[in-house]
């Protein structure tokens, strides 16, 4: 699986600072409104010199379903058929992908503490919220559970503060 995410995990890596937060923005985990409110921006090899990072951990499955429709809303596309090529491995986005993968990334960066935080603790860092999508409707579809497995994994971590090297060490072999 760590394969069909190569593309993503050589993208820029963004880590931002609100007041006295640092935080990891992932998509569809408020990485919008965490750019929104940031007060500076860490950009790669600049992250390393963050001292701890807190991530914030959305409901796997729910995550799931936001980011298979946000992504078929914008790219135009069926959401039910998009979900079948996602399930064949043929569409793979940042919008949907696991947050592990996305401390993979992070990874590459920085070797130091991360806090895991629920989702929910946004509220805590930002008031902002920076799109109102509830009117969209969104097309309910099953979650795959490659994609959900070792999130609800992190779920276990919530509220720890671990050298990301450890959750990395410990949980990557998952995605094998």
């Amino acid at each position: 699986m760590l394969a069909s995410w190569y593309k993503m995990l050589n993208a820029d890596c963004v880590v931002v600072s609100i007041g006295e937060h640092t935080v990891y923005p992932i998509y569809r985990n408020g990485s919008s409104s965490l750019m929104e409110a940031s007060d500076r921006t860490y950009k790669n090899k600049q992250i390393q010199n963050c001292e701890n990072i807190q991530v914030l951990i959305r409901d796997p499955e729910v995550r799931f379903v936001s980011g298979i429709n946000e992504y078929c809303r914008q790219n135009n596309l069926d959401v039910k058929e998009t979900w079948s090529l996602v399930k064949q491995r043929m569409v793979m986005n940042r919008h949907f992908c696991p947050q592990f993968i996305w401390l993979l990334h992070l990874y590459k960066f920085y070797k130091g503490t991360v806090t895991m935080r629920p989702f929910d603790d946004i509220k805590k860092i930002t008031n902002i919220k920076n799109a109102d999508l509830s009117h969209i409707k969104k097309t309910p579809v099953k979650s795959i559970q490659s994609f959900v497995d070792m999130d609800y994994r992190l779920m276990d971590l919530l509220g720890q503060t671990l050298e990301l090297k450890y959750i990395i060490g410990n949980y990557k072999n998952v995605l094998s």
